[in-house]
């Protein structure tokens, strides 16, 4: 039989070969052999029986199992803390309120002291910050000299002006009159910035020429102009001016349009890339690459612990550190192009200086607490268990933060355990002390063909009661869970009792009861004492493990505290790890837990699988036993039918003379 199959535990013996009609007799034989069978076939029903209360009972004990992990889950899992049983903190908790929360705010650990704390925020930690020494982008501009007849020719032609995303297709003068190119730039220049001060308004753009180039810039810092072809009759060509010239950068240009755009200075080294270290972490980039990637790159390095950013108001690169503080936090060498510049400063893509006056700019916070200055290189840092956020800094004034006993949580937290503590003793009593009706067994197959679903389903719940009624492993659980609460810990003076937690009435089996003002002025008053009779380590075995002896095991539980005695209970009993004997938990050995490999090894998947043996083996003999009955019924007939037919030949010759 193979792991996890379930075998039928009603009894359908294989039809005979036998199996014959009583045509001699006139009996029914196949009833006779039926009735006969039923009897033959009470051991195997007993056996099926058994077979499906030890199933009923390993789910009783994996109930329980379900159960322990749930307390475990809810309150010893340290991903929960407000829950953590384990954890110092869940006794001790502290809340820390500030006067102005615009201010600065602040939490409390369990290792923070109660009281007011007067507070003086000088200064914020900043973080080291550099930026372009000069604008990133050059004006927009021809890229090669004008000539009289290119300006001539691009009279009445078209472009289209972008400034500050609004877009107007202007189409210029007429210039074939001019005579020389100096006349005919000088009207194309006045030309050209009459119709965009019409289109767009006064004073918003100058055009001037220089040399024989012409030149548009912005007069509002933060404008961004763009000049591209005209819808129809282009004329930008014409004007040497590189369609998408931009005085502000396109972050999603490739580095290799950008450097041909005719709007930056950059440039790359012989492999045709940028390189450049910062923070000591190298970069390589490509001429395919965009400038957002590269950014983007950069910023979502974490050896580089920085931030870079293009302003577009400002047309700036800015780079900050991530770390917050006084020091050299940003340091940069360009290895290969020259995107931070290189040794020719007229050389310069986005002259971002790296000059030492300009580095280890980011400076420390400076607090003053109770008079006592103190300073971070962090806004967020913690000072004897109170951990501050500093928010802004407010030279002179004294705010204040008060730390106090968060007296509800620490009981809710008590609570909530206690309340899940009974539900599980109550559920572990009401096992222990169900009544077990013997004579509710279950159903074969042909008993449950008799009854309809609903009665089935009855009768099978009544079945199933009592199974674990005296149980030692359960008996175990609760004694043992009773007696971690209310045995003396070492070194600790007071007890569940001392704090308002009590046993209820007898009939009530060990389910606790809380005297609430009795535990919150405990809590209130005695934190320390709280949190040593819960949460408490054993000096010699702090931590629980499969491996401890006996009598190491009996000092762990003399030393610690509530909370651990319970972990130690519960891992006992459904533990998946082995213990020195190769053990896994009690419940685990006994009936085993799904997913785990106790499922198909433990003491009562062993009783399954020896009642299937036998069954089989009782099954094979039935199977004979009903094919023998078949098999005399037959001879029986065969006899009958032969003394009739002796009988029937002796009247004959009777009746002949």
């Amino acid at each position: 039989m193979k792991e996890g199959e379930k075998m039928d535990t009603g009894i359908n013996l294989l039809t005979s070969k036998f199996r014959i009609g009583g045509l001699a007799t006139g009996f029914d034989t196949d009833k006779m052999v039926s009735d006969l069978m039923k009897i033959e076939r009470m051991p195997l029903d007993k056996l099926c029986q058994k077979k499906q209360l030890a199933e009923w009972k390993r789910d009783g004990y994996r109930d329980i199992t379900n159960l322990l992990r749930s307390l475990k889950d809810e309150f010893f899992d340290i991903l929960k803390p407000s829950n953590y049983l384990l954890s110092q903190s869940t006794y001790k908790k502290l809340s820390a309120t500030s006067s102005d929360s615009s201010m600065l705010t602040a939490t409390a650990s369990a290792q923070a002291m109660t009281g007011i704390y007067n507070i003086e925020v000088k200064k914020l930690a900043t973080a080291d910050q550099i930026e372009s020494s000069d604008l990133v982008t050059v004006p927009v501009k021809s890229n090669a000299p004008l000539t009289l007849e290119g300006v001539k020719n691009a009279s009445g032609k078209n472009i289209v002006v972008v400034l500050d995303g609004i877009s107007k297709e202007i189409t210029l003068g007429d210039f074939t009159g001019a005579e020389t190119l100096e006349n005919a730039l000088s009207q194309l220049a006045d030309d050209l910035e009459s119709k965009i001060n019409s289109a767009f308004g006064t004073g918003k753009v100058n055009i001037s020429i220089d040399g024989d180039y012409l030149t548009l810039t912005t007069t509002g810092g933060s404008s961004k102009l763009t000049l591209t072809n005209g819808y129809s009759n282009d004329g930008l060509s014409l004007l040497n001016i590189t369609p998408g010239s931009s005085n502000r950068l396109n972050m999603y240009q490739t580095l290799e349009s950008l450097s041909k755009s005719g709007s930056t200075d950059l440039k790359f080294n012989d492999e045709g890339n940028l390189e450049f270290e910062i923070n000591s972490k190298k970069f390589t980039f490509s001429k395919t690459t965009t400038l957002a990637n590269m950014l983007s790159t950069i910023n979502s390095d974490e050896d580089a612990k920085v931030t870079i950013t293009y302003d577009e108001i400002t047309d700036k690169f800015v780079i900050k550190s991530r770390a917050l503080g006084a020091g050299n936090n940003i340091t940069i060498s360009q290895t290969g192009g020259n995107f931070f510049g290189s040794a020719d400063p007229s050389d310069s893509f986005s002259k971002i200086s790296i000059e030492p006056d300009r580095i280890g700019n980011g400076k420390d916070a400076v607090i003053v607490i109770n008079n006592t200055t103190v300073t971070r290189s962090s806004n967020n840092f913690t000072l004897n268990g109170i951990t501050y956020n500093l928010h802004k800094a407010d030279e002179g004034k004294t705010h204040t933060i008060t730390v106090s006993t968060d007296v509800d949580g620490v009981y809710d937290s008590i609570k909530g355990f206690v309340d899940k503590y009974n539900e599980i003793i109550d559920i572990i009593n009401g096992k222990l002390a169900e009544k077990y009706e013997r004579e509710y067994q279950p159903l074969t197959n042909e008993q449950k063909e008799a009854l309809s679903e609903k009665e089935t389903e009855r009768w099978e719940k009544r079945a199933k009661t009592g199974l674990l009624k005296n149980d030692s492993i359960l008996e175990s659980i609760v004694i043992n869970m009773r007696r971690a609460l209310f045995d003396k810990i070492e070194g600790v003076d007071i007890n569940v009792t001392s704090i308002g937690i009590t046993t209820g009435r007898y009939e009530e089996k060990g389910k606790l009861k809380i005297d609430e003002q009795k535990l919150k002025t405990a809590i209130r008053e005695n934190p320390d004492a709280i949190m040593d009779l819960f949460s408490r380590k054993s000096d010699k075995y702090p931590s629980y493990s499969r491996t401890l002896n006996s009598e190491q095991k009996t000092q762990r539980y003399g030393e610690s505290g509530l909370a651990h005695r319970l972990f130690d209970i519960i891992e006992d009993n459904i533990s998946t790890m082995r213990n020195a004997d190769g053990k896994k938990g009690y419940l685990l050995e006994k009936a085993g837990m799904e997913g785990d490999a106790s499922e198909f090894r433990n003491t009562i998947y062993d009783e399954m699988i020896d009642y299937d043996k036998r069954i089989d083996s009782l099954y094979e003999k039935l199977i004979k036993k009903e094919n023998s009955y078949f098999m005399k019924f037959a001879q029986m007939e065969k006899i009958i039918g032969q003394m009739n037919a002796q009988s029937n030949w002796l009247m004959m010759q009777l009746g002949k003379n």
